[in-house]
C-alpha cells in the first residue's frame, strides 16, 4: 500500500531496489540466528542472573521449568528483536530502520489507536468467552502477582513487537524483494514467514502449528494492506497480554502453556474476523496518519 509518503512504496516490495539473492539469505540467516541464539543460548545466563538478582529460585537447564526471570529475560530479549532487525536492514540494504515501521518511515501511533477501537473490544468479548470455555481459575491479588501483572503489560507488548519486526519487518520484505510482481511478491512472503514463524513456536501439534501460521498469514496481510507493522503488534501485543494477565492473577504463570486442539478454532476465527475488519477499515486507519 502506499501512504503517499513514500511514491511507489509497498510495505512487501520496499526493499525491491536491492533484490539480490545474497541480501535475502543474509537477512534470514542474520534475523533467525539472532532469534535461535536468543532461545537457546542467551536466555538462560540472563534469566538465571534476573532470578538471583530477584531473589527467587533460579532455572535449572537440567530440569527446565519455569523461572519469573527466566520468563521476563524471554520477554526482554525477544524486545531486541525491534531494534536488531532494523540495524540488519540497515546493514543489508542499506534502508533507515524506521522504514521498517511503515511505509512512512516511523510507528505510527494515530494508525494503533484507530485500530484498537476494533481490536480491544473484540479481544475482550473473547477473552470472557474463553474464560466460559476454560476458565483461568480465581483470583489471587497478592504483591507478587500485581507486580508481574505490570510487568507483563510492560514486557509483553514489547516481545510482540519484537517477533513482528522480524518476521512480518525484516524477514517479509526480504523475501517480496526477490519478485518483480506485487501479488506474486506478498503470496510468497507470506507464506514463507507464516510457516516460520509457526514453526519457530515449536509445536508438533497439527491445531496449534495451525493457529500460529494462520496468525502469521493475518499479520502479514495487514502489515502490507496497512503498510506498516502498527496494526499486527497491536493485535499481537493484546492477544498475548489479555491470555497471560488472567493466568498471573489466578497465579498459574508456572503452568502457562499453548493450549492444543478444537478449542483453538475460537481464536482462530477470531483473528480472521479482526484481519477482515481491520482490511475494510484500512483507509480510515491509515488517512493522514
Amino acid at each position: 500500500m502506499n501512504d503517499g509518503s513514500r511514491p511507489g512504496a509497498s510495505y512487501v516490495q520496499a526493499l525491491r531496489g536491492t533484490p539480490q539473492v545474497r541480501r535475502t539469505l543474509l537477512a534470514f540467516l542474520g534475523g533467525l540466528g539472532v532469534l535461535l541464539l536468543v532461545l537457546f543460548v542467551a536466555v538462560v545466563p540472563v534469566g538465571t542472573a534476573l532470578d538471583r538478582l530477584l531473589g527467587v529460585e533460579s532455572f535449572d537447564p537440567a530440569a527446565p521449568g519455569f523461572s519469573v526471570g527466566f520468563w521476563l529475560a524471554g520477554n526482554l530479549m525477544l524486545a531486541a528483536l525491534i531494534p536488531v532487525s532494523g540495524l540488519l536492514q540497515w546493514a543489508i540494504y542499506r534502508e533507515r530502520p524506521g522504514w521498517m515501521s511503515s511505509v512512512a518511515g516511523r510507528f505510527r501511533w494515530k494508525v494503533v489507536a484507530r485500530a484498537a477501537v476494533i481490536v480491544l473490544p473484540l479481544w475482550s468479548v473473547y477473552m470472557v468467552v474463553l474464560h466460559l470455555v476454560m476458565p483461568f481459575g480465581a483470583v489471587r491479588l497478592t504483591a507478587a502477582t500485581l507486580l508481574l501483572v505490570v510487568a507483563a503489560i510492560i514486557t509483553v507488548p514489547l516481545q510482540s513487537a519484537g517477533e513482528e519486526y522480524l518476521f512480518r519487518g525484516l524477514l517479509f520484505r526480504a523475501v517480496g524483494a526477490r519478485f518483480r510482481r506485487p501479488g506474486v511478491a506478498l503470496t510468497v512472503a507470506t507464506v514463507v514467514t507464516a510457516l516460520s514463524f509457526g514453526v519457530i513456536h515449536g509445536s508438533l501439534d497439527g491445531w496449534t502449528l495451525a493457529y500460529y501460521v494462520l496468525a502469521g498469514v493475518c499479520f502479514a496481510l495487514l502489515t502490507q494492506r496497512t503498510g506498516g507493522l502498527e496494526v499486527a503488534v497491536l493485535i499481537h501485543a493484546v492477544n498475548n497480554t489479555l491470555l497471560l494477565v488472567p493466568m498471573i492473577l489466578a497465579d498459574r504463570l508456572d503452568d502457562l502453556s499453548v493450549a492444543s486442539g478444537p478449542v483453538l478454532a475460537l481464536p482462530m476465527f477470531v483473528m480472521t474476523l479482526a484481519t477482515v475488519a481491520l482490511w475494510k477499515s484500512t483507509p480510515r486507519l491509515v488517512s493522514t496518519s
